[in-house]
């Protein structure tokens, strides 16, 4: 029976918007391009993401690649971007009334250590019960040992488990491992609808 409703963060949970990120600290033309595309390089990201680099080397990365003028605010994007992040449309409401039905909460993010060191600050998670990041055990998904870690420090059975993502491969990547996977195209609507059809009558989210 499904009672455990597993979340990827970045674009499921909340919105992970560089764009938006960056504006919050400079909408100056020019300045704000390349900020947003220096501090939010992929190749960067994926290594904090495996908790390979340090929030202070990822700075010290970030800034030898930009002029020096923009160091001040390249480092402030970096020591805020964690608390720009606004809910999903209509994901708030779908996790409190998964709460209220009954459902257990599991978050399980590719995400930098950064973010990990400051999860405290970040109200979102709060709604969770269980959170497993890929810095903090140095593994990121698809890989097996992220899923089975949540699964094995939380006391889940795979079959119990819905796993939300946006990304095709990290589904594959969890349905590998005996869990149940819905790939989240934005529709939060759409998402309680299939948590409902594919749920005990039980658990049925209102």
């Amino acid at each position: 029976m499904i009672k455990n409703l597993i979340f990827d963060f970045g674009n499921v949970v909340v919105r992970f918007d560089p764009d938006y990120m960056t504006g919050c600290i400079t909408k100056e033309q020019g300045e704000f391009e390349t900020l947003r595309d220096v501090v939010f390089n992929p190749k960067t990201f994926e290594q904090t993401d495996k908790g390979l680099i340090t929030a202070k080397r990822h700075k010290e990365m970030v800034c030898a690649d930009l002029p020096e003028h923009l160091h001040e605010k390249a480092c402030e994007i970096l020591d805020t971007w964690y608390l720009n992040l606004p809910f999903w449309p209509g994901m708030e409401q779908l996790l409190n009334d998964a709460k209220k039905a009954g459902y257990k909460l599991f978050l399980l993010s590719n995400i930098n250590i950064q973010f990990s060191e400051n999860r405290e600050k970040v109200d979102a998670l709060k709604l969770f019960d269980g959170i497993q990041l890929s810095s903090e055990i140095n593994h990121t998904k698809p890989e097996a040992i992220i899923y089975n870690t949540l699964l094995e420090r939380n006391n889940l059975k795979p079959q119990d488990c819905i796993f939300i993502d946006d990304r095709k491969i990290n589904i594959d990547g969890g349905e590998a491992v005996g869990i149940k996977g819905y790939l989240f195209d934005g529709d939060t609507e759409k998402l309680r609808n299939y948590i409902n059809n594919a749920s005990d009558l039980a658990y049925r989210i209102n």
